[in-house]
């Protein structure tokens, strides 16, 4: 966010400010990703005080984003309301000796009904939620460089969606060893909540 806010200030885009005794630019992440998570993609809401064509911010602002930092696209948004993201994709890189136990594992929470993962957050009650249930797809393969290949969907649910993190410890991938290697590949929006 900062690196946004600080791009936006170099650009003279008219974006809007919150009003009170610290303004800060109306900017918003509809769905942040943990810490040390590579993304491939991610929306940005930015709120203008003034109409801009699409295709000029995308121009000004990419000019003073740092290397690395692609903007693919803009849409003006189908309503004054924050989207809502329906799900996302991942993918992870597995050492090729690791495939067959994922597999196995994997076969397993597609074979079942339910499987519950249990959350424990300190000051916070226990919270069960059904992996089974927000898993939209999963699958692994071996790709031509020898490694496995992770893909997975999972529901965003605004009550509580399954971390990926959740889904490493239950395929027998340490998060420590794993998390910072995920790559958020896609988010699925609901129909005319991001193109307008």
């Amino acid at each position: 966010m900062r690196m946004f806010e600080r791009a936006l200030a170099r650009t003279g885009l008219p974006v809007r400010f919150s009003e009170g005794f610290n303004p800060r630019p109306k900017l918003s992440l509809p769905l942040p990703r943990p810490v040390g998570m590579a993304s491939m993609a991610d929306v940005l809401v930015i709120e203008l005080s003034e109409p801009v064509a699409v295709e000029e911010i995308v121009k000004i602002l990419a000019d003073q984003l740092p290397q690395g930092v692609t903007l693919l696209e803009a849409w003006e948004l189908g309503s004054t309301r924050p989207p809502q993201p329906m799900s996302a994709s991942y993918a992870l890189e597995v050492p090729r000796d690791r495939v067959a136990g994922v597999q196995e594992r994997l076969d397993q929470v597609l074979a079942a009904e339910q499987w519950p993962i249990h959350r424990d957050e300190p000051n916070s009650p226990r919270k069960t939620l059904d992996l089974r249930e927000q898993l939209v797809a999963a699958s692994i393969s071996i790709e031509d460089a020898g490694v496995g290949r992770l893909l997975w969907t999972l529901q965003v649910v605004p009550s509580g969606s399954i971390r990926p993190t959740e889904l490493l410890m239950t395929l027998g991938l340490e998060p420590a060893e794993f998390q910072h290697r995920i790559v958020r590949t896609a988010i699925e929006w609901p129909p005319g909540a991001v193109k307008g």
